[in-house]
């Protein structure tokens, strides 16, 4: 056998080792775009989590957009937004699914150094308290620089507290073959219960299969 000939033995047996010495592949896993909805999402009356990942998106884009001209939240002072209430009157939709997408406003919000700068987050009402406690008189002051470079001095109070409440609903027709929900964020005033900001409602219509 020439040197030819052993060559192209070589050459046509790669594949096979190749092969031999591939990693085993796993099933697959299932795994679908956030935005894809599965047939088991078609027959279920709860909402999509097309509709909560859009809804939240939408929210966060509107509140970012609002922030600069939102004179609450404009007043040389940074202000501290505090998980508050979800009224949730859907009857069959965990209120922990609006939690989870309420979070992902927040993450989304956090995302901008300059909204960073005029807002804060905390989780909870209880924080609230927490951070009082330790951001007394003598040490509760959060510097802020603004536009000018002049720094202000806010004492953690009810003033420039606010809540970022949820109120979601849903209209059932059909035996919940028709289910119609509306959902929409707002900012209350700590000290006054003002709702000094709104979301646009978001409404979707759902038909089971």
């Amino acid at each position: 056998m020439n040197a030819r000939h052993i060559q192209f033995s070589l050459l046509a047996a790669l594949p096979l080792v190749v092969g031999a010495c591939s990693p085993p592949k796993g099933e697959g896993t299932g795994r679908v775009p956030p935005t894809d909805t599965t047939p088991a999402e078609r027959n279920s009356p709860q909402i999509s989590l097309t509709g909560l990942t859009e809804q939240s998106d939408l929210t966060a884009e509107q509140l970012a957009a609002d922030l600069n001209s939102l004179p609450a939240l404009n007043t040389g002072f940074r202000s501290t937004v505090v998980f508050g209430d979800i009224v949730n009157k859907t009857q069959i939709v965990p209120t922990s699914d609006f939690e989870a997408f309420r979070t992902k406003i927040r993450a989304r919000l956090m995302q901008s150094q300059m909204l960073r700068e005029k807002v804060r987050w905390v989780e909870n009402r209880s924080r609230v308290e927490q951070l009082r406690a330790r951001e007394g008189a003598s040490s509760g002051q959060d510097l802020l620089q603004d536009g000018s470079g002049a720094r202000g001095v806010q004492p953690l109070n009810d003033q420039y507290t606010y809540f970022l409440n949820g109120e979601m609903y849903r209209v059932d027709r059909g035996n919940s073959t028709i289910n119609l929900y509306s959902m929409t964020y707002n900012l209350t005033s700590m000290s006054t219960g003002e709702i000094v900001w709104s979301s646009s409602p978001y409404e979707i219509k759902q038909i089971r299969n």
